[in-house]
């Protein structure tokens, strides 16, 4: 289940990027909160307090009981706008949920188990990581697990074949693959290749020559044949 944290906010009066500049020099980041019962409403959030809230297991999907004015709304942190170098959050968007109302998210995905194809050696390749589920706020998943201990070599895993908890809809396609274990092509030396290659044009230098040694034999029976 996803982790209910608390963190307090307070509202903000100032607009623009000057106003934002301000705020994020004084440790805080802008934010703005709206959905259920809720106008958007400009505020602004300790750093250091909402790094902490979305580094708990559940991460971005971490429920957030944000406290404004005397008020707790159940959120979800959503739309972050990051530094592109420092990856610090410059703005946070909050959006209010119904307990009552499922949301879609973005849960990860895990693999469980140990197949038995990778003995035999065979590589997994995992090539899906999270999956978008429909869910009430307080049933999120911290994330979702997918066994691969009855896979052999050759065998592919899909969306569909995951064991989803009751009250958790799959959204995305279920044909969609998640994990496969094939054998590595072998890699062949490359003077091994050099030398097939020399092979290879010797041989077609051979045969071409005699083709124009038969070719030759063709014009001169022919000649004959005329003079004849």
């Amino acid at each position: 289940m996803a982790d209910q944290v608390t963190l307090a906010a307070e509202p903000r009066d100032g607009r623009g990027k000057g106003e934002a500049r301000r705020l994020r020099r004084t440790g805080r980041v802008p934010a703005i909160a709206y959905g259920s019962n809720l106008d958007a409403t400009p505020l602004s959030v300790d750093s250091l307090e909402l790094y902490h809230v979305l580094h708990t297991d559940a991460g971005l999907n971490a429920l957030i009981g944000l406290q404004l004015d005397g008020d707790t709304h159940l959120t979800l942190a959503r739309e972050l706008q990051r530094h592109p170098v420092r990856r610090e959050i410059l703005h946070v968007d909050f959006v209010v949920v119904d307990r009552s109302r499922k949301v879609t998210v973005d849960v990860p995905l895990n693999l469980a188990g140990e197949a038995p194809g990778a003995d035999e050696g065979g590589v997994i390749d995992q090539v899906q990581f999270t999956v978008s589920v429909e869910v009430l706020p307080l049933d999120v998943p911290d994330n979702l697990s997918l066994d691969i201990s009855d896979m052999q070599v050759g065998d592919v895993k899909r969306l569909g074949d995951l064991d989803l908890p009751d009250g958790v809809d799959l959204l995305d396609d279920p044909d969609r693959t998640v994990v496969s274990v094939y054998v590595p092509a072998v890699e062949v030396p490359e003077d091994e290749v050099a030398e097939d290659e020399e092979l290879l044009d010797e041989a077609l230098d051979d045969a071409a020559e005699g083709e124009a040694a038969a070719t030759g034999d063709e014009a001169a029976a022919a000649e004959t044949a005329e003079a004849e």
